[in-house]
């Protein structure tokens, strides 16, 4: 499949989860304190990404203004030097592309960056609670930091209209949607976002 028709058919995949994740993230409003400036799942993370959704933030990095492209340029130099130095350790960092608690290429973010904020599912049941519960936002009213978990008697003493509920977005379950296999899509191997981004930015 060329490039483009790959890319097309992607941001049709996009825009089908999109839908579906907006109706989830509704459904569970009253525990979502999302919001704009709100930043703090863009900072100390990894960000894996496919190979397909690298190339696709990269497209929307290529329509970015040139004094925007230079931040993040600036950006990912610190990064390089900092990666180095952690010779292949856990590398907590602020992604790249957020500049002044925004995402500069906010409509070609990844799966990772769409479903963060839910508590999700994997393929073995494991759940994910963001964590963001624990510093006051998303579900952190019904959620116990030292027991890490939910607590359904609060969720009926605060009066809550909805339970909160685990859904099926890991990125694994994503890229494998029958959907997905449908359109024919292959995301690639995955890394970190600054892995594809470092190679094809700066050197």
């Amino acid at each position: 499949m060329e490039k483009e028709e790959l890319i097309n058919r992607y941001e049709y995949y996009l825009k089908v989860i999109s839908e579906e994740l907006q109706r989830i993230f509704e459904y569970q409003r009253e525990y979502i304190c999302c919001q704009n400036g709100c930043s703090g799942c863009c900072e100390k993370g990894m960000y894996p990404y496919s190979e397909l959704e690298a190339e696709y933030i990269k497209i929307g990095y290529s329509r970015l203004p040139d004094e925007i492209k230079e931040i993040v340029k600036n950006n990912l130099k610190k990064l390089k030097a900092e990666l180095a130095e952690h010779k292949g350790e856990n590398f907590l960092h602020d992604c790249p592309l957020l500049i002044d608690g925004s995402c500069c290429v906010y409509m070609y973010r990844g799966i990772i960056c769409r479903t963060f904020g839910l508590i999700t599912e994997n393929s073995e049941g494991k759940l994910t609670i963001p964590y963001c519960a624990g510093t006051g936002l998303n579900y952190s009213k019904v959620y116990d930091p030292e027991k890490k978990m939910i607590l359904e008697e609060k969720v009926e003493e605060l009066g809550y209209n909805v339970m909160p509920k685990a859904y099926n977005l890991s990125r694994e379950n994503m890229m494998n949607l029958s959907f997905a296999k449908t359109l024919g899509i292959e995301f690639g191997e995955s890394k970190m976002l600054i892995e594809w981004l470092i190679p094809s930015l700066l050197e």
